[in-house]
């Protein structure tokens, strides 16, 4: 068994091409550098992902119908599992669920906080594929963790810390 997650990148929106980010490649970096740095990893089992690369228009929609909030946003994750010790251990790969990445607003977002679209990008990926292993900040405590999670894969990528 490979020791890499599986992903399928799907590209619904000319823009990401256009914009020569080389999404594909941050995409399989940034969420190989956070599946390393996952504490308590599933014995046996590796991460099957899907992420699909999108617009504004097209987040909305799934932001509304999913979230209840009309507006776009940056990322949405739908995960298969509610946490990560409920991913079934010793069976290989295992879906874990859905990324939906939308680039006007990670645009926008990269030029108001002076961050390269690069970083920004890596750092959405990095959050959803944590929320697909159950990681979440609604809590304080909860927040930090997922936070410092995020840190750490980052720098292993050469990202500043977002949230400074």
């Amino acid at each position: 068994m490979s020791k890499i997650p599986v992903i399928h990148i799907y590209f619904d929106s000319p823009l990401w091409g256009k914009s020569r980010l080389g999404a594909k490649a941050l995409v399989h970096d940034a969420i190989l550098a956070a599946w390393l740095k996952v504490p308590k990893k599933p014995k046996g089992t590796l991460p099957e992902i899907s992420v699909t690369l999108t617009d504004d228009a097209s987040i909305r929609i799934l932001n509304k119908d999913h979230r209840g909030k009309d507006k776009p946003t940056n990322v949405l994750s739908f995960p298969d599992w509610d946490a990560i010790d409920d991913i079934p251990l010793d069976i290989g790969l295992v879906p874990v669920g859905d990324i939906i990445v939308a680039f006007e607003t990670i645009k926008r977002e990269a030029i108001e906080q002076n961050k390269a679209l690069r970083s920004h990008f890596s750092h959405m990926i990095v959050h959803g594929f944590l929320h697909l292993l159950g990681y979440d900040h609604i809590e304080d405590r909860d927040a930090k963790i997922m936070e410092a999670l995020e840190v750490k894969t980052l720098k292993t990528l050469d990202i500043d810390n977002p949230y400074l």
